[in-house]
């Protein structure tokens, strides 16, 4: 299967499980498709055979699908559970049945986009790797590998226009109160008021402590055409979804 098919099951995913705020909560996700998670350590004092089949197939996370069961190894940092568990779902979502490179490959993908969608980090207006990471609560690997495909977003849609799965999206996303894609939701620490797309828990104004620091520009993928290409777009989408 290609990438825009990938794309379109994380879509139809984000959509199905309400999700309105990254960092996403993959516990939740994988309660909404039924499964049960249970951990490496859990697994080994409750059920050593089980256990040792899963250890064996692999060190990060193990789905069990004729039980419904998702083990993951709760050794490794949390980061890299998120996208273990990520990855579990897209074989589900996707239907894999056998375990080949392909499978692997198209899984590794699908955790990717469910975790940080393209069309999110477009809006975010990430400058660094580490900003990724930080947003989407990914490792500094898994954010490289989005950084490169966030290229490769871009290329598309300003060669080929949006695709039907980004629109979904947009408009998923799209807050009128805010008045545009809203890829954060948090409650201001001390009003208590909504606070959209900020890095930090308050709200701008009275409850602002600091201003954001500076940051470095990082991954410049765009040439100036294709930045003007990508900002017509961008007016586009906000009026026609």
């Amino acid at each position: 299967m290609n990438n825009n098919y990938i794309r379109q099951a994380v879509t139809d995913t984000i959509i199905k499980c309400h999700i309105s705020t990254f960092p996403i909560d993959c516990f939740n996700i994988l309660n909404r498709f039924d499964y049960k998670v249970c951990t490496y350590s859990e697994l080994q004092s409750r059920n050593l055979e089980l256990y040792k089949m899963c250890v064996s197939y692999s060190e990060d996370a193990f789905r069990i699908g004729n039980m419904h069961i998702i083990a993951y190894n709760d050794k490794k940092p949390p980061k890299r559970i998120r996208f273990s568990l990520m990855h579990e779902l897209g074989h589900h979502i996707l239907g894999h049945k056998n375990d080949t490179p392909e499978n692997e490959e198209e899984a590794n993908y699908f955790a990717s986009n469910i975790l940080a969608p393209r069309i999110a980090m477009y809006y975010a207006k990430l400058k660094t790797v580490a900003d990724v990471s930080e947003l989407f609560e990914i490792s500094s690997s898994a954010a490289y590998y989005a950084a490169q495909d966030f290229s490769e977003w871009c290329n598309e849609v300003c060669q080929s226009g949006m695709h039907d799965y980004d629109r979904s999206l947009y408009a998923h996303f799209y807050n009128s109160v805010y008045n545009g894609f809203v890829y954060s939701i948090k409650k201001c620490e001390f009003c208590g008021a909504t606070v959209y797309n900020e890095k930090m828990p308050y709200c701008k104004g009275a409850c602002a402590l600091h201003d954001e620091p500076k940051r470095t520009p990082m991954f410049d993928v765009l040439s100036a055409d294709d930045r003007k290409v990508l900002l017509r777009l961008e007016n586009n989408w906000l009026y026609d979804f």
